[in-house]
């Protein structure tokens, strides 16, 4: 499919790195073999994480990381729906967040729609349950494919989400952009014990590659495909 370049590709994310994360192999080989990619992030803002010593990370910063994270994969179409509400995502009016995605949804006319896997965050379980509202089957609204994709720490996630199919892509070719991609996204770096970091990140692609027999994979979770 990606191969022939006709597809037009919406990934939906709740920050600044969960592009990367759940769909940088997939974010490469799309814009590689001419498709149309467009990447929607949910917010990105001034916030302190506690893996880094000085602080509040800007949120000027974030968003210079994820341009330069999308340009290397070759993605410059991407916008950010909420400039101040990063892990504050469930204090807007759900309304407001269904409607900037309708609005992209009308005017992109995704062929593919990856949504966020609804983790233990509370914007990912805001963005999950926004994009399935946006994504409700309309004529004029009809991505062939709808699937959510993973990260890391979907590990600790509950309840499971359960009844849907699996979906593998082969990024063995892909791998080593996807981890320099993460890169890119400085702030977000943690030492090699942590999940999210660009060891785990390559050894959780590893991991899902040993489930279909291939190097390095990564897992979809499939929502609805029209054949």
């Amino acid at each position: 499919m990606l191969e022939q370049g006709e597809e037009r590709l919406l990934v939906i994310a709740p920050h600044a790195d969960d592009e990367v994360l759940g769909c940088g192999g997939l974010i490469e080989k799309a814009c590689r073999f001419g498709n149309d990619v467009k990447v929607i992030i949910g917010s990105v803002g001034d916030i302190a994480f506690r893996h880094k010593e000085n602080g509040v990370i800007g949120a000027e910063t974030r968003k210079k990381e994820l341009e330069e994270a999308l340009y290397y994969l070759g993605c410059h179409d991407y916008d950010i729906m909420f400039k101040d509400k990063e892990s504050a995502m469930d204090t807007i009016p759900r309304n407001q967040i269904v409607t900037k995605l309708d609005d992209v949804i009308t005017c992109f006319e995704p062929t593919m729609a990856l949504i966020p896997y609804p983790s233990y965050h509370q914007d990912h379980q805001v963005l999950f349950n926004a994009s399935m509202a946006s994504l409700r089957p309309e004529p004029k609204k009809r991505p062939r494919l709808i699937a959510m994709y993973e990260y890391p720490l979907i590990v600790w996630q509950y309840p499971k989400v359960n009844d849907v199919g699996e979906l593998y892509l082969d990024i063995t070719d892909s791998i080593d952009k996807k981890i320099e991609a993460f890169c890119k996204h400085k702030s977000q770096i943690r030492s090699s014990d942590y999940l999210l970091s660009p060891e785990k990140i390559k050894k959780w692609a590893e991991t899902r590659g040993m489930e279909v027999g291939v190097q390095y994979a990564e897992k979809y979770h499939l929502l609805r495909a029209l054949l």
